[in-house]
């Protein structure tokens, strides 16, 4: 599922709560290389917290392919994923 644009802490609360977890940086890098068609051109946080400072977390644009990090008060994207064996 997809979310419209919220802060991070309500995004990992909405993934959770459809039975899924937001990408960590790596998954989102994948995505954005293999089905970046299928997301807005906008950014989407992931599940990873910046290592450095507990108020950032990390963000994939879908637009451009950036990474970066950014304050979890602010609102954007989410995309839940979930994982499965194969």
């Amino acid at each position: 599922g997809e979310s419209e644009p919220n802060n991070w802490q309500a995004q990992m609360e909405w993934a959770a709560s459809i039975g899924g977890e937001l990408p960590d940086r790596v998954e989102s890098a994948l995505l954005f290389a293999t089905l970046r068609d299928e997301f807005k051109e906008a950014w989407y946080w992931t599940r990873e917290q910046h290592a450095a400072c507990g108020a950032y977390a990390w963000m994939q644009h879908f637009g451009y392919g950036g990474q970066g990090y950014y304050r979890k008060s602010l609102d954007y994207r989410a995309r839940a994923v979930r994982r499965e064996s194969i």
